[in-house]
């Protein structure tokens, strides 16, 4: 006998005479699928300098935005737009830890700063949070300009191509400051002192604070040591 519940699924219900002759037995569970692949993401391009207008808008729509940063050094004084910022990713803010000892000191100390810029000048990437949930808004959303196409289909990236991004972030996060340097060994400079009249020199080692420097005073190669806000490059 064969019933109908109220959700249209049938059901095979055993007759009495069945029952009584062969106990009944539970049907095999289906075998357990692979687990479904982490969705894509989309590509977003934006207006110019309002990357992070666009991730706060976008995620009061419910989309999983993702905003990869590239930590640099400035100069105190040098205009920063809402861009630089320390974390403007809505994907990875919360696994983000604060560094030990007092914020920007020893930069502060070095005469730069380090700020937060996008890594990819007007692109973010999104993605649904849900099924239903509809690119279409996308467009309109302020701060951004157009979704990136391929053709008649959205651009997409792998969740694996996003997790590579990420993990360079976070390789640039945790480098040290002589390692995000603008000052390299070899790089031709200025200084900066008045009193030195643009006196050019030589990079010759960076640490997190200072540059060591190759320059002739007086006819004769000298080493000095100076920090990051006193030079700047030729």
């Amino acid at each position: 006998m064969t019933s109908t519940d109220s959700s249209g699924h049938q059901t095979h219900v055993p007759s009495a005479t069945a029952a009584s002759a062969a106990p009944a037995t539970a049907p095999a569970a289906a075998p357990a699928g692979p687990p479904a692949a982490p969705a894509a993401w989309y590509v977003v391009y934006t207006k110019p300098r309002q990357e992070r207008v666009a991730l706060e808008q976008l995620v009061h729509q419910d989309f999983e935005v993702y905003l990869p940063l590239f930590r640099v050094l400035r100069k105190p004084g040098r205009q920063t737009t809402a861009n630089s910022a320390t974390s403007i990713s809505a994907a990875t803010a919360a696994n983000r830890e604060p560094s030990g000892g007092a914020p920007g000191s020893a930069e502060a100390a070095a005469g730069i700063a380090v700020v937060h810029e996008p890594m990819f000048p007007r692109y973010l990437f999104l993605r649904p949070t849900r099924a239903t949930q509809s690119l279409s808004v996308v467009r309109s959303t302020v701060g951004v300009s157009r979704l990136v196409m391929f053709g008649q289909q959205p651009a997409t990236l792998a969740d694996e191509a996003i997790r590579s991004i990420h993990r360079a972030e976070s390789l640039r996060e945790t480098a040290s400051l002589d390692r995000i340097s603008p000052y390299q060994p070899g790089m031709a400079v200025r200084l900066l002192d008045p009193a030195l009249g643009g006196l050019q020199a030589l990079v010759q080692s960076v640490s997190k604070d200072r540059v060591t420097l190759l320059l002739e005073i007086l006819g004769r190669p000298q080493s000095v040591q100076v920090e990051f806000g006193r030079i700047a490059p030729l």
